[in-house]
This record gives structure tokens, sequence and C-alpha cells, in this order.
């Protein structure tokens, strides 16, 4: 339930030397491809089967019909990340959708390390461990952090593309990310790890060790796996460079009204940017209604300044009053910003990487009784702790001046009576002149930096055990069944959330009858005693007794359990009969999987008497699923003239879920053709599902608040489609309308479940070659083609998109027009003005090629080179998320987050016991704002081309070295500098929410240490 607001395991020296020689990053997994060849016959003897991810029958990887990109625990730990999950979200095929830095966007993730396959989504990406599901860190959703999975045990990671729900199951729509873990080993290993920034911050330390022991001759098995990793908090004053928390911010500023029909940019880049709406100390801006923008009909004439904004003036720390330095006034132009003057830059707090520290214990087990007979056991235990520091509370607009009403709302500015006893007399006087005779008050719009950062601190831990049985029998069929299950809690604190009922009544501060400041409840009789008068006026003016009255540290509580019993069965027709390419394999199983999960906050959180907003409990039934599957390889030819071989395959699955999804079926089928040995082609087709997790369907409405553009206001009503204003109008909104409080401050609107969600549907299409000429010995491409749509999409439709697609759809008769309440008779959204929703949207699609080019060449003995490309052009990214117009589509190809084209490029080389290796990564060019507002779309106009004076964020470079010296056969020391040039998130990106596919710590150094014996 969530709420909006990276090492490697060593079984010798020598296997670390070796894998540093091998390929980096991503390889596409054929031990031919990861090892150095010397000759084509060397690499023909190579290649025992494995369970490749994507089936469940044996056989060499690059003889899978589906595309596997295989990551080793080595390259996993090429750099100085200690959060796995991050050093994945570099692979071309995966978004940065949930990584360390923009893992704070939302309530209570903090740290989450989450994979989405192709931008399609998390809840999309099936993440495995050893073939088997794992208990979700995200009660309600069906979601892996990757932080749960010891890095040290990691052996590889295979990354699939392409349904996969007839092998899997649900949720394995974009792919499958399986982490398949050692199961023997034999001796002792640990590792220690220290890096730092060229900022002299945020050090990261690593500390890991395992043991294992072989036992009856072979036969058992046991490792004991510990490790603890941490890395610290990076803040926005941390990196004032980069964010502006000082000098003001670095951002696309608004510069021209985007109602002015003209070809001059609405937008520039520009540094040095502050808001009006709000100071750190408080300021009074002299508007007259409900807009900070404007002066107000009926107002002072000496309110106003000559471009027709309000004058604004600063309290000092003594309360004394000041005029701003209004600097460049962005007022007229539609924005609330200045350039050089004064004003908070808002980016004085805040996170760029949350502190992580994990604690990692993990057992695993085995005993073979005999070949038919061999009990198994994986158990662990992980607790992640996570840090953040998050904005202060803050207050801006609300209605003042004529006929206005002091009532507040979450975000609004404070209120003050004239008599307050800790105004400024010549404050008072200097602000009552520019307000309309009879006023009794203004608002106070303040950030409130010395009122304390609302920080969070949450503690997830995870209990897994898997206990089975698996063994051999009929010669070559095999057998296992598990039982796998998990426990998840979760404790969350958010200091410094305020008590509003106590905020207002402390902040309403006056005089007794003996001359004291009391809070006005109390002035004449004592309504609470421990009301502590605010004052608010200046930067600092808060006493301790007051913040302590009206701060509290909230809390919050999840926990998940997970069940899941699987038996599998595979085996072939060798002993009855066999086709020409070989016998028939199959295999064939079942699953039962229950889920629970729940989710509660405090109850000052649950009244809605807090800053935060109103969170009720989330406590759903459980989900459970019974489900059997079946898959079979028909191998039609092999070791034919121009028919190498020719292998078809086919999988189905039925899966029964309680609740509204009932009975869904998945399939798939595929083949690879072979007509000569160098030379391999491979297609699949499959058709997946997933059903809506208990979030999807019974997340509780809560209350909420974002800044929202009304697509009836003036400055917006032509910048959709061209129902948009027939539609307003038929809404009752008048022309010229304009909404200026959605303009100066949040929109309340409320977000919750759908219990009547069915199950998402997608088909998906992957054609794949594969080259390993045998005159180039050591060279290895892929090259494979993906063709992914998924309809009837669940999703939690924003509520942007909402208010978008009911004004810009052909009529007011739509789906997402009955999710909006009724406008006020003035035109104003309700309160709240909407509910943002689960719904079933029309369809997801990504079309695109990914291309993996592999080089290892031994020159001798001493001397060995390893290349490798991993590569990802995208033909199409495209969401259909109009329900009642589901061919419009919204282009997001080439969007921020999703660049056309992404590599890396490694090259390492070993002379003897010294490796020195070189990393690449590529991220193209991305679009800085909707891509249909800058460029003609499927035959549309552009529809804001004079959005801003730039089109595209540039391509970005990043650059890494390491080395690894082997001192003898147990000693290795290792360093490295990641991002060697130190590039940073450009044109005023931050790298903590859609642009986290920028690095934005900077260059970090880092050394290292491991010793086996």
């Amino acid at each position: 339930m969530r709420i909006s607001k990276r090492a490697c395991f060593l079984t010798s020296v020598s296997i670390l030397t070796a894998s540093l020689s091998s390929a980096a990053f991503a390889q596409t997994a054929t031990p031919e491809a990861a090892a150095p060849l010397v000759t084509a016959d060397a690499s023909a003897d190579m290649g025992a089967d494995i369970v490749v991810t994507g089936s469940r029958i044996s056989r060499p990887t690059l003889d899978s019909p589906i595309p596997v990109t295989t990551v080793t625990a080595t390259d996993l730990t090429r750099s100085g990340q200690v959060a796995v999950g991050d050093v994945l979200n570099d692979l071309p095929s995966l978004r940065s959708t949930y990584s360390q830095a923009n893992s704070t966007q939302y309530i209570g993730t903090s740290g989450l390390n989450l994979l989405d396959l192709r931008g399609l989504g998390t809840t999309r990406t099936l993440v495995l461990v050893n073939g088997r599901r794992h208990i979700t860190s995200s009660p309600g959703d069906f979601l892996v952090d990757t932080n749960t999975i010891p890095t040290d045990l990691i052996e590889r990671v295979d990354v699939v593309t392409g349904g996969s729900s007839a092998v899997y199951g649900s949720d394995a729509m974009a792919g499958v990310v399986n982490f398949v873990l050692k199961r023997d080993f034999d001796g002792f290993t640990a590792n220690a790890q220290a890096g730092i920034t060229s900022h002299g911050d945020r050090p990261t330390y690593r500390l890991s060790t395992t043991w294992g022991k072989n036992f009856a001759d072979g036969r058992g098995n046991v490792a004991v796996s510990l490790e603890y990793n941490q890395s610290d908090l990076l803040t926005y004053a941390d990196r004032p460079g980069l964010t502006g928390a000082y000098a003001g911010r670095r951002q696309f500023q608004l510069v021209d009204s985007p109602k002015n029909d003209n070809t001059i940019p609405d937008r520039t880049f520009l540094t040095g940017v502050h808001s009006f709406g709000y100071d750190n100390g408080g300021n009074f801006i002299a508007y007259n209604g409900s807009s900070v923008l404007k002066c107000g009909a009926g107002g002072i004439a000496a309110a106003c300044r000559d471009n027709g904004a309000p004058r604004v003036f600063g309290f000092h720390p003594d309360g004394t009053l000041y005029e701003y330095n209004y600097g460049t006034d962005f007022r007229p132009a539609g924005s609330g910003n200045n350039q050089g003057g004064d004003g908070a830059t808002l980016n004085d707090t805040g996170t760029l990487y949350p502190r992580l520290k994990r604690y990692v214990a993990n057992v695993l087990g085995h005993f073979d009784v005999s070949d038919a007979f061999k009990p198994f056991i994986e158990a662990k235990f992980v607790r992640v702790e996570s840090f953040n520091q998050g904005a202060p509370t803050f207050g801006q607009g609300g209605p003042q001046g004529s006929g206005a009403d002091p009532d507040t709302y979450l975000g609004s500015g404070t209120p003050i009576f004239f008599d307050n006893a800790f105004l400024n007399p010549a404050a008072a006087a200097t602000i009552q002149s520019l307000l309309p005779a009879g006023s009794t008050f203004f608002r106070v719009n303040r950030n409130n930096v010395d009122f304390g950062t609302r920080d969070e601190f949450d503690q997830r831990d995870t209990f897994r055990i898997v206990g089975g049985v698996e063994g051999n029998f009929n010669d070559d069929w095999k057998y296992d069944v598990s039982v796998n299950y998990g426990r998840f809690w979760s404790r969350s604190n958010f200091y410094n959330n305020r008590y509003e009922s106590r905020f207002l009544n402390a902040v309403d501060a006056v005089r007794n009858a003996d001359g004291q400041i009391v809070c006005r409840i109390n002035q004449t009789s004592v309504t609470d005693p421990s009301c502590v008068p605010l004052n608010i006026f200046g930067n600092g003016a808060p006493s301790q007794a007051a913040l302590n009255y009206i701060n509290t540290t909230s809390h919050g509580r999840g926990r998940a359990s997970e069940l899941d019993v699987v038996a599998n069965l595979v085996g072939d027709s060798s002993q009855l009969f066999e086709l020409p390419g070989g016998p028939v394999r199959f295999a064939i199983g079942g699953e039962y999987r229950r889920e629970t999960a729940s989710y509660v906050y405090d109850d000052s959180v649950k009244g809605g008497d807090t800053f935060f907003n109103a969170i009720p409990d989330f406590r759903p039934p459980s989900f459970a699923v019974k489900e059997a599957y079946g898959e079979l390889e028909l191998p039609i030819l092999r070791d034919l003239p121009f028919a190498q071989e020719l292998t078809l395959n086919g999988a189905g699955r039925v899966a029964d879920y309680k609740g509204s999804t009932g009975t869904v079926f998945a399939w798939n089928a595929g083949g690879i053709y072979s007509p000569i040995r160098d030379v391999k082609f491979r297609v699949n087709y499959s058709r997946s599902v997933r059903a809506p997790t208990l979030t999807d369907l019974y997340n509780s409405p809560s209350q909420n608040f974002d800044l929202l553009d009304d697509p009836c206001d003036v400055n917006f009503i032509d910048k959709g489609k061209s129902t948009r204003a027939a539609n307003c109008a038929a809404a009752g909104v008048p022309a010229g309308f304009v909404n200026d409080v959605a303009r100066a401050s949040s929109t309340e609107f409320l977000s919750g479940g759908n219990p009547n969600l069915t199950a998402e549907k997608s088909r998906s299409w992957t054609y794949g070659v594969i080259v390993q000429p045998s005159f180039i010995p050591g060279l290895a491409i892929t090259a494979d083609y993906y063709d992914i749509r998924i309809n009837n999409v669940i999703n939690a439709v924003d509520a942007q998109t909402i208010l978008d697609a009911c004004y810009d759809a052909p009529t007011l008769d739509n789906q997402f027009c009955k999710l909006i309440n009724p406008r006020q008779a003035n035109g104003y959204f309700a309160r709240p003005a909407l509910l943002q929703s689960t719904v079933n949207f029309s369809a997801l699609q990504a079309k695109g090629i990914d291309l993996d080019i592999a080089y290892n060449h031994s020159f001798d003995a001493d001397n060995k080179l390893a290349l490798r490309f991993v590569g990802n052009w995208v033909r199409n990214r495209t969401d259909y998320p109009y329900l009642d117009a589901p061919t419009q589509p919204e282009r997001v190809k080439g969007e921020l987050g999703d660049p056309v084209y992404q590599f890396n490029l490694s090259a390492d080389y070993t002379h003897k016991n010294l490796t020195v290796g070189y990393q690449l990564r590529y991220i193209g060019k991305q679009s800085i704002t909707d891509w249909e507002a800058q460029h003609d779309t499927n035959g549309v106009p552009a529809l804001n081309p004079y959005y801003a004076d730039r089109v595209y964020y540039p391509a970005v470079v990043y650059h890494n070295i390491r080395a690894s010296l082997d001192v003898d056969k147990r000693f290795t020391f290792y360093g490295g500098v990641d991002n060697l040039t130190n590039k940073q998130p450009p044109l005023g990106l931050l790298g903590n929410g859609d642009d986290a596919i920028y690095d934005n710590v900077g260059r970090f150094m880092y050394v290292g240490a491991t010793v086996k014996f």
C-alpha cells in the first residue's frame, strides 16, 4: 500500500579475477560467452543444461526461445553501489521507477528498490528467487524489494523479456527477473568495502561473510551468509550547486503567459529562482480575494505594483516587516516565482539519497538421501532501515480581504487576526493599510523550516523459509515439491507531523486580562491548559515549547504474509519414443498461493488532524489462487543440412482466483530454428494475465492533495484536445474562467481502490537471432525484437489525468468525468474535487530491440580481453489512458525516464594478477515535458510548441573505472571510481523523481578487499 508524497559471492580469489575479465553490466547468458574463448571447439564443449528462467525445462541458455539476459554476481559488484537494485536499474531494459534516489516520493516507501521492465510498471515485472515467488515488501501489492535478497549468495540474475504467465503465473507481463542463488559453498569468504564521494559525503560501507561446509561425502551442504550494508543520507543542502538550496532553484521558469498567442517560448531555463508564495520567516501578500498572484477587485491601489501584481512583505527574525526585493517578477506571466529576489527556494530541505542500512542473515542447506529424495531448505531474515529528510509543513494562499472567511484547508496560508499578541504594531498597521476597510485578518504564507523537517524512518523486517524435496527417478525424470512461507513487518515513524487543530489554536495568540500572551481559546477561560502560543513572525521565532505542542511523531505499521505451495514434474519421452530431433520433453505442475496484508496509521492520522492526509486503516480480505500448468518441447529436427535444430515449444496455465477475477488462462508458444551451427533464430508468442492486487481492489479512500491544472482555466483550455472548450462550457464553467485557487494552492481529492476490477491481459511477441561465428572465436551476438501490448490495464489514475481525460473526451459522458465531483456554482472545484481510483485502462504498449555483443579473447595465458555492448532502442512506448477512447494514444517514448536510446559498454583487460576495467553508460536525450506538447504526434500538431526555449534534456555519458589485484590465492584488493567526470543531472533535474535515470551522487570512489580460506 503506497500513499503519495546495490557486493559479491566469491568462491575463490580466482573466480573474482576470472569474472572481472568477463563481460561487464549484463550478458546474454551462455557459458560460451561468459568465459574467455580460445577456439570454436573449446566453446562447443561448454554448456551444461541449466534451468533457464522462463521455462521449467532444463536447456542451454541460448537454446531458450525467449530472450534471457543474465547479469553475473561480479557484474553486480563492479561499482561502488551497495544496493543491487540500483545496479540493475542501469540496464537499458529496466526503468529507474523505484531506485534508492526516488524511493522517497511516497509516504512509507523510503529505501525501496523495485524493478520495472520496459517501464510498464513495477506490478507487471515478476521478481523471483530461485524460480519461486518472494514475500512482498509493500503490503497489498506483490512487489519484491531487491534489498531483501542476499547479495553475497547471488550466482546470477536472469532478466526475461515478454509475458511468462503460462510458466510463473500472474504479474509476469513485461517479463521476469529471477535471482539465482548459489546452492553449494565449501569454505569461508569475507569482503569489506568502503567508499565516499569527491565532496567528502555519502560514505558507504559493506561487510559480508559466508561460511559453508560439505559433509557426508559431498551429499550434504550447509552454508551461512551474513551481510551488512550502509549508505549515508545525502540532502539538498549537501549539493547546493545542484539544488539551488540557498541561491535559488534551477528550473524551466514560466516567463510568458501561455494564454498569449505568440511565438515567444513560455518557459526558459533559469537559475536563482525563488517563490513569492512561501517564505521561511513568513510573508504577507497584499491581495484581495483568493489569488496570491493578483491584487483583486475592490482592493487598495497602494497594494499593487505597477505590473498589476500584489506587493509582498516579509517578516524579519525580530518580527518587523520589510518589502520584498522583487527581482525579476514572473507573476504577470502566471507564475508565483521571481529570479534574484526574496522568497523561499523551497530546496533548502529534502533528500537526494536516503540513508540505508541492511542486515542480512541467510542459511541454505540440503542433504541428498538418495537421487530420488533430496530435502532442501532456504531460510533468511533481512532488516532494512531507511531514513530521509522531508520538506517542512507549509501554507500559502486562501481568502483574505473583503468578506473573507478565515477558514483553513490543508496547505492554505495561516489566518492571523490583527489583535495577535506577537504581531508587531507597525507591521499590523502597514498590513491593514493594504487591505480593504473592515478586514479583520490576513494570511501568512510560510515555509516552516524552523518547525522542523518532516522526516521519515522506515524499518522493514522480512522472514522467509522455503522447505521441500526434489529428486530424480525413472532415469531422467525430475520432481520438486516446496512450501514457501514469508512474513513481512514494517514500522514507520514520521517526525514533525503537525497537529492542525493545535497549530491553529497556538498561532491564534492574544493577551489575557493580565497582559500575558496566551492562546485565544484560553483568554477568558482555560480550555486547553497545554496550549502554548506560537510566534510565526520571522525565521526562528517559534519557541521550542510551542513546537513541542503542535508537532508529533506519527506512526504506521504494516504486515504481509505469503504461503506458496508448488509441485513440479519434469521429464521426457526417451523411454517411449523420440522425434527426429530427440525425445519430447515436458513439465507439469500445480500451485496454491495465499497472501494477506494490512497497514494502519495511528489515530491522529486516521482522524485527519495532522498535516498528513487522512488515511484510514487498510485491512483487505485475503488473496488466494489455485493454479495448474503444463509445458511441452518438441524437437522436430536436429543435425541436418540447413536444419541443425528445429524445436517447438508451448505452455499453458489455468488459474482460479478468489474474488472478482475468477478463472483466467495464459499460454505461450515458440520455437528455435538453427540453419547452421553459427546462427539460431528464435520466436515466442505469449498471452499473459495480471490479477488485481489487494491494493488495487480494496485500498480505502484517503485524503490527498496535489497541485492540479484546471483544464477549464483560461491558461489551459486551449492546451488540450479540440473538445476541451465545449466540454468545459457544458460543465457550466464560464468563458475566460480563472481558477486562481488551483493556481495558488494544492487541490484536495480522495484516493481509493475498486473491488470490481478485472484482470489485465497481454500479448507479447519476441523475435531474435543468436550469432556465434566459428571463424571469430569468442564473439557472441544476440539481437531480439520485443512487442508487448497490455490491455484492460489496472492503474491508479492520477488526478491530473482524470481531469484532462474528462474534458478532452468527445463528451462529458465518460468514466473519468464520473470520478469528478460537481463543481461549485462559481466554477471552482468541489472539496474533495474528485476520486482518484484504480480503473481498468485501455492499453500499454512497448516495442523495441535489445542488442548484446560480447567478445572475449585470450592473447596468451597472462593476457585476456573482454568487451561487451548491451543496448536498447525503443521503437514504441505508448500509453492509451482513455477508457472511452481506446485508440487515443499518449506517447511515452522519449519522455523523461524513457529515452529512445540507451546502451552500456565495458572493457576489461587482465594481465596476470591485475585486471583493469572501464564502463561507459549512455543515456539518450529526453523531452523536457510531455512529448505531445512540443512535437507533432500521430498526426496531431504540437499542443504547445512554444512550451519552452528548449525541447530536450541532452544526452548524458557516464564513465566508471575499476582495478583489481590478486595478492595471492587468498587475498584480493580492488578499487574504482564511479561517475569519473562528476556528471550532474542536466537542466535543473535532481535525479530523485522520474529523472532518477540520472546519477545525483556525483563522483564516487571506493576500495575493498576479499579474503578466502
